[in-house]
């Protein structure tokens, strides 16, 4: 059984840190530690300084920095991050 992708995009204001599939993401919010998975209810969040961890289909994981301010979407399969 293949595994459930969702789309992802992560911008910061002077370019785009990565755009594609991912199968999970762990992002750092005002609430906590927040996981995605494909199928996600639409949720908004506004994020902390922290890691956000991006697991791609293929390809093991990366960590990215968090800022402080930035903003999370999930609407329809698609994650949008502004950081």
């Amino acid at each position: 059984m293949a595994a459930k992708v969702f789309k992802v995009g992560i911008y910061s204001s002077d370019k785009t840190i990565y755009e594609g599939d991912a199968l999970s993401l762990i992002v750092p919010s005002e609430s906590g530690y927040l996981g995605v998975l494909a199928g996600h209810a639409p949720l908004a969040a506004k994020l902390v300084s922290g890691k956000i961890t991006l697991r791609p289909p293929t390809g093991k994981s990366s960590e990215i920095d968090s800022p402080p301010g930035g903003f999370l979407e999930i609407r329809k399969n698609q994650v949008t991050l502004l950081l």
